[in-house]
């Protein structure tokens, strides 16, 4: 568990996937919209980074975490994120 802004989230990691590392993440109460960001191997997922994907996705790409809607796929281009302001771009890139 995580509280970014006052509210609760649960995360986990999804190891050894392609595209790189799985951060799933979803607002401790109810089924609202998961959020997934996909990160490089390699880089050390800590509880400050979680919270600046959290925070990125919320105010920059419209992560609605208490509603039901389509997962959120975002992926982190960088090999070395900044915990407080992570890059985000959305996954898969429009064709």
């Amino acid at each position: 568990m995580i509280v970014v802004g006052g509210d609760r989230y649960r995360w986990t990691v999804a190891p050894d996937d392609e595209p790189g590392l799985a951060v799933v993440v979803a607002h401790a109460q109810g089924d609202g919209q998961r959020l997934v960001v996909w990160v490089e191997h390699g880089v050390v997922i800590a509880p400050g980074l979680v919270a600046g994907l959290i925070r990125e996705a919320l105010v920059r790409h419209g992560w609605t975490p208490r509603s039901r809607r389509r997962q959120l796929t975002l992926r982190s281009p960088d090999a070395n994120p900044d915990p407080a302001r992570p890059a985000l771009v959305p996954w898969p890139p429009a064709q």
